[in-house]
């Protein structure tokens, strides 16, 4: 914030009102101090966004901010992949399909080689028999109770092969751990649309901040221009009075309400500047373009100022989005927890495939019988020992919902502080309006009296210029208490996640 150096004569400093008009003056820097600081309470932001939009309302603002900002489609995205990783836990419930082919071309034949020798097994039976046949049938008999030698080389297909397979899996029991893993997949995709709500809150707080900011802005404009306005007017009652040869208007007089409208218009410089200023920031809360051409059309609003503090607390546990994300994330734990547990259990799965061998060679292996076929069957997986790998998995997840829990209470805790803030906040700028606005009317009838009396030369200039500043400083004191409400109700409203009138 800058100040303009006030350059005085330094034979005024010699005049027997010195005293009165270095007071006035210094009353005149804190006030135009004063009124600086608050016009300078609105950050300049770059921003993004469309073609000039003029007068606009507050509803049309938030409108267009939930169209045009970039946050809200990173949110979305957000969702769509809390959807996809949803989707893809349901898809454990369904059979796995796969078909399989390999096709493969081997340097020679594979050939099944067999060396050595067999034995006949006996038989009573047969014995008998060859008996009956006297010398030759035992000579028979003798002859096959010897080692038979084998010498065998048998092709059982051709080098070129193709093996083709469809297969399925089913699972019957995993100790619930599809269930579990489902859970929470669910839950982050209830996380990923309360932070996409949470944005969306952010937004409308944002918009709305910034759009108070400007009407705050245009009203303080239009102060200091009705100010700088009163103040000519006064300079040239003051010049007039002292050059008709007043006794009681003297130079000292005149410069005084020289200075004095030269350091209002200044203010109003100032105020146009934190005006543009407060419409570029809310451009950007818009999601709009740096050099889009914004105006606004405020609209006298009846404010509902809620009166039970327990009942805003109990509705920001209801919708307030980081504690609804928070116990969602404690429901994902418990199911985290299942998820750890079900490896104490076995897995059990139905498996089933059917095949096809596809071979020029029409016998050994790949003979008629052996080309085409299917298989079912039950599989079984159970971990007897994992080296306490389970039992430290339901450790963890264990501590993790202990960690939530606490978390919760902690945020608990800081919320209700948090809106108890705003719900004083709203209290105290409510009762700063109804004070200041009496202020005001009392400042208005001493500065209309003022006038009057001046002009009859019944006050002095430094009690016109007081009166004038009074009232301007107590006009702008209703319109940043008006400005502290707006603020307190917007951020009442994005703390409890939801509509001050709602509430009703």
């Amino acid at each position: 914030m800058s100040i303009i150096p006030l350059k005085i004569h330094t034979g005024l400093l010699h005049d027997e009102n010195a005293p009165l008009l270095r007071d006035n003056l210094m009353l005149s820097v804190r006030f135009y101090s004063l009124l600086f600081s608050a016009l300078l309470t609105f950050p300049a932001l770059a921003a993004e966004g469309l073609a000039p939009l003029h007068n606009l309302n507050l509803a049309a603002c938030i409108e267009l901010a939930l169209k045009n900002h970039a946050s809200l489609a990173v949110s979305d995205a957000m969702v769509e992949m809390a959807e996809a990783q949803y989707q893809q836990a349901m898809s454990a419930y369904w059979p796995h399909v796969t078909a399989n082919s390999q096709a493969q071309h081997l340097n020679h034949d594979v050939n099944f080689t067999m060396q050595g020798t067999t034995q006949l097994p006996t038989s009573n039976a047969l014995n008998a028999q060859l008996s009956q046949l006297g010398q030759t049938g035992i000579a028979l008999g003798k002859a096959l109770a010897q080692p038979i030698p084998i010498n065998m080389n048998v092709k059982l297909f051709d080098r070129d092969l193709l093996m083709s397979s469809v297969n399925l899996t089913y699972p019957i029991f995993t100790g619930g751990k599809i269930t579990a893993l489902k859970n929470q997949a669910e839950k982050g995709k209830s996380v990923a649309q309360e932070n996409r709500r949470k944005t969306e809150l952010e937004v409308i707080r944002d918009v709305k901040k910034y759009y108070y900011g400007v009407v705050f802005a245009q009203q303080m404009e239009q102060l200091a221009n009705d100010t700088l306005e009163r103040f000519k007017l006064l300079e040239e009652l003051t010049e007039r009075l002292f050059k008709s040869g007043s006794m009681k208007v003297k130079k000292t007089d005149y410069l005084r309400t020289k200075v004095t409208t030269s350091l209002t218009r200044s203010i109003l410089l100032e105020a146009q500047y934190a005006r543009d200023l407060a419409l570029q920031a809310l451009s950007n809360a818009m999601g709009l373009n740096w050099d889009n051409s914004l105006s606004i059309n405020p609209e006298n609003q009846a404010h509902y100022l809620p009166t039970e503090l327990a009942r805003l607390v109990e509705t920001a546990q209801q919708f307030n989005p980081d504690l609804q994300q928070l116990k969602f994330a404690i429901e994902a734990s418990e199911s985290k927890i299942t998820e750890a547990y079900s490896g104490y259990y076995p897995a059990i799965g139905f498996q089933g495939s059917a095949y096809t061998v596809q071979n020029s060679y029409q016998s050994g292996l790949t003979n008629a019988n052996n080309r085409d076929g299917w298989t079912v069957g039950i599989g079984l997986q159970w971990n007897l020992f994992d080296g306490f790998e389970t039992t430290n998995k339901v450790s963890y997840a264990n501590a993790m919902k202990k960690q939530l829990l606490n978390q919760q209470i902690l945020l608990d805790q800081g919320m209700a502080l948090q809106i108890k803030q705003q719900f004083l906040r709203l209290n105290s700028a409510d009762q700063q309006i109804k004070s200041n606005e009496e202020a005001t009317g009392f400042a208005t009838e001493n500065r209309i009296l003022n006038t009057h009396a001046y002009q009859e030369e019944l006050v002095e200039t430094k009690d016109v210029i007081e009166s004038q500043i009074v009232e301007t400083f107590a006009q702008s004191a209703v319109y940043r208490s008006r400005y502290e409400l707006n603020l307190a109700i917007s951020g009442l409203e994005y703390l409890v996640g939801s509509n001050i009138p709602e509430l009703k």
